[in-house]
């Protein structure tokens, strides 16, 4: 008895986890700007060729707020990545699919 109340128990609460984590809303930015996509790995920077911030990862959305600045040998985008909405920086234009 006490070994079938442990299972349903045990299933039970994997269920509900599940439910939960399905139930979440998703986490989005209400900054104005374009969704792109990343097509490689890409570091967010502090500026053009500054400090990394963190690493986006690939196929994952990017908010350009629209602000580029072109240094002469590439275009910078100002915005921030899907993994940390509140995390604004510049990435190479290059890394994205707008």
């Amino acid at each position: 008895m006490k070994r079938t109340l442990l299972h349903t128990m045990t299933a039970a609460v994997v269920v509900l986890a599940g439910t939960t984590v399905a139930a979440a809303p998703a986490i989005a930015s209400d900054a104005p700007g374009f969704v792109c996509n990343l097509n490689q790995n890409t570091w967010l920077r502090t500026d053009p060729h500054g400090f990394v911030l963190r690493t986006l990862t690939a196929g994952r959305g990017f908010r350009w707020h629209g602000q580029a600045i072109d240094d002469g040998s590439s275009v910078w985008i100002y915005g921030h990545g899907a993994e940390a909405p509140g995390q604004d920086g510049w990435i190479p234009a290059a890394n994205a699919n707008c």
